[in-house]
């Protein structure tokens, strides 16, 4: 190989390492940058919902379409900061909705199981032995009042 041809590839070569360099600061000084939005977000997450939890990325997360956002921006004049913050505050609040309506789900599902699906037995009210058991507190105790006594009391009384 001649030297000029030698000099043409190490000038090739300086090239391609400079922008495969080049390509790595690029690459990560738009990582930092995206860690830094992520940390933002995540200071956003823990305003909004107050639960001081990380964000996971495994877990649901509701995204606005692109139409609504469309709308944001219209709304703001395309500060993209207002239109941000305006935009996972809906976003959380959705998601919001949604745990809550999982809960109820589940409250629901626990309601149905033990009042609907595998009722116990109620007891019913025994009168002859609430007046045996009154009968033997006002042996015990002297003068009980009724229930309608109470009850007027409670009604007719001063309330809390």
């Amino acid at each position: 190989m001649s030297q000029t041809l030698q000099i043409i590839n190490m000038i090739v070569l300086v090239i391609a390492i400079g922008f495969a360099m080049y390509s790595l600061y690029k690459s990560d000084r738009e990582r930092k940058k995206k860690k830094v939005q992520n940390e933002d977000y995540r200071t956003v997450v823990n305003d909004f919902t107050g639960l001081g939890k990380e964000y996971d990325p495994h877990k649901w997360y509701f995204k606005m379409p692109d139409s609504a956002l469309k709308h944001l921006e219209a709304c703001f004049d395309g500060d993209e900061r207002k239109v941000y913050t305006m935009r996972r505050a809906i976003e959380l609040s959705i998601e919001h909705f949604a745990q809550e309506m999982q809960d109820d789900a589940e409250c629901a599902r626990i309601i149905e199981e033990r009042v609907f699906s595998n009722p116990k037995p109620s007891k019913t009210f025994d009168i002859e032995e609430y007046k045996q058991y009154r009968q033997e507190r006002e042996e015990f105790e002297g003068e009980v009042e009724s229930f309608t006594q109470w009850k007027g009391r409670k009604d007719g009384g001063s309330s809390l």
